[in-house]
């Protein structure tokens, strides 16, 4: 968190990979838990189906947040697809002191990262595949990674992602939601 109080979340995905929606639905967990503000900030432009993408959430317990800019140096980095970290703008945005939160099924290679961070690591694509939690272009990777946010940070457990999804998907998508997100809550583990 910064000397502002304000918690700074960004999202890498491709274009499909339901990041966008990530940082939206992030920030009404947060709302829905108790935080005094939250935003979600999509970074929308010419992007297509595989295109790297990025959004940023911002979240305070006990103010207003008054800044919509994008983040430059988040707490947290949710990154959806591991091919992204080869990207120079997003490989220099992980900076000491951040927490990854990474969908994969192996531990990143920490020599090419700064020291002094945190890494988390969960298999959201094979999450949603056993699932069958997909669209017509791949997983739907927005759900498993906000579960395994959720545990990792404590900011909201699995109730409020209940009531956040009932709210927003309706009672007959809930229980599929449900499903990917306790399974990533579950696994998500430290590397």
């Amino acid at each position: 968190m910064k000397d502002n109080g304000i918690i700074e979340i960004t999202f890498h995905g491709r274009g499909g990979q339901t990041a966008i929606t990530a940082s939206q639905l992030l920030a009404e967990c947060a709302f829905e838990k108790g935080f005094k503000d939250t935003i979600a900030i999509p970074i929308i432009g010419a992007e297509r189906r595989g295109a790297p993408i990025q959004a940023f959430t911002k979240i305070s317990e006990n103010k207003m947040i008054r800044t919509y800019d994008s983040v430059n140096n988040p707490d947290y980095i949710l990154i959806f697809d591991t091919s992204l970290l080869e990207i120079p703008n997003i490989k220099d945005s992980i900076k000491e002191g951040v927490t990854l939160i990474v969908d994969s099924v192996n531990p990143l290679n920490k020599a090419k990262l700064p020291k002094n961070i945190k890494i988390y690591i969960v298999d959201a694509t094979g999450i949603c595949i056993k699932r069958g939690f997909m669209h017509s272009s791949g997983p739907i990777l927005n759900i498993p990674m906000l579960g395994a946010f959720g545990k990792v940070t404590g900011y909201y457990d699995l109730k409020t992602m209940e009531k956040v999804f009932k709210k927003e998907f309706g009672e007959e998508r809930l229980e599929k939601n449900m499903n990917v997100a306790q399974d990533a809550y579950e696994s998500v583990k430290e590397v």
